[in-house]
């Protein structure tokens, strides 16, 4: 195409040599300086601006490397909006990622694909669930301990200490005659312990692959390689990108790659936990006394045995109950805990990146 234009404005020239007035003299001129522009607008279209060039043009200008619309690539509208080529290596994540060359210099961007979670939690178990003594005593002010389910029945606890050892529990006496009815409270279990195990936790973000971009960037480099020496490294190709989630991939570059960068994550492990108790036996004896101080004077105390299932309740058939109530206390008959059943301790969270990065490569060739 160049070729043409020269050709052209020879044949201004040699009109110039052959004019005989100075009208065609001047329009001759005038012609020469339009042919001038002319060719500077195409070349400009068709070469880019010189600081767009890779390197200085050498023969016809157009069809050199030089040229960045060679082969129709501006022609291309999936092209428009990419950023200019950079040299991509990618590989698998445990393998290093090679340094760039040195006419390409800069590390532009790294990311990685195949996201995925690396977890383990710690095993998780649970102590026994110990027996625990009654609470205690209630005293109801209506028949066998309110069998007959009144409505808002009046009642008055004479508890124990919590956790109780069984000692003596002295409160303000309970007069005869003043309640109807008294229920020895059941034994119970206690809530078993949490017991985490002593491996580690891991929760961390793992990748199938990695990759790198190089760049030649926008200062010259000081020993500047020769163009014809610039060609790709082993496992590295030419690549347009884009930030995000562009659409097609040019016609010349039409691989696509997609790599992903600033991972977050919130992974971790649940909580170790316990279920219920369940499946122990713990049986007591519980004992009233009629005095403070459980005054063991004979006649003055009285006892019932309890259990996990047994809560048992005693009264006046003559209505109200004829022994005050001064104190109690409370020793075991038999104590095998239970046990409650583990939960947690299991790899919880996910993990996500919050922008991606769009390549389009060179054809495998």
């Amino acid at each position: 195409m160049r070729n043409s234009f020269q050709s052209l404005a020879i044949h201004q020239l040699n009109a110039l040599t052959d004019a005989g007035t100075s009208h065609e003299y001047s329009h001759s001129v005038k012609s020469l300086q339009l042919l001038v522009v002319a060719c500077s607008l195409v070349a400009l279209v068709t070469c880019g601006r010189a600081d767009e060039q890779r390197a200085p043009c050498e023969g016809a200008c157009c069809t050199a490397p030089c040229d960045p619309c060679r082969d129709g690539a501006c022609e291309d509208t999936d092209a428009l909006g990419w950023e200019p080529p950079v040299l991509l290596w990618w590989g698998d994540a445990d393998d290093p990622a090679p340094g760039c060359p040195a006419w390409a210099p800069h590390v532009v961007f790294e990311g990685i694909d195949g996201l995925s979670a690396k977890q383990s939690c710690p095993s998780c178990a649970c102590g026994p669930a110990e027996c625990k003594l009654p609470a205690g005593i209630v005293v109801w002010d209506e028949f066998m301990c309110n069998a007959h389910d009144v409505p808002d029945p009046k009642f008055t606890p004479f508890l124990a200490p919590d956790p109780w050892d069984g000692s003596c529990v002295t409160h303000p006496t309970i007069p005869a005659g003043t309640y109807s009815s008294v229920q020895y409270l059941s034994t119970t279990l206690a809530p078993c312990t949490p017991r985490t195990g002593p491996e580690p936790i891991v929760a961390e973000p793992v990748w199938a692959t990695h990759a790198r971009a190089c760049s030649a960037g926008s200062t010259p480099p000081e020993d500047p390689v020769p163009p014809a020496e610039q060609v790709p490294p082993a496992g590295f190709k030419e690549c347009l990108w884009r930030r995000g989630e562009p659409g097609p991939c040019p016609a010349h570059h039409p691989e696509r790659r997609v790599f992903h960068h600033d991972i977050e994550n919130s992974l971790g492990c649940t909580a170790c936990a316990c279920g219920e108790p369940m499946d122990g036996d713990c049986h007591a004896l519980l004992r009233r006394f009629d005095l403070p101080a459980c005054d063991m004077t004979p006649g003055k105390w009285r006892g019932n045995s309890t259990d996990l299932d047994r809560s048992p309740c005693s009264g006046s058939l003559g209505g109200t109950s004829p022994i005050s109530l001064g104190s109690i206390n409370a020793r075991w008959y038999e104590q095998h805990p239970g046990r409650c059943d583990p939960s947690g301790g299991s790899p919880s969270g996910e993990v996500w990146t919050n922008e991606q990065t769009t390549f389009c490569c060179e054809a495998t060739r």
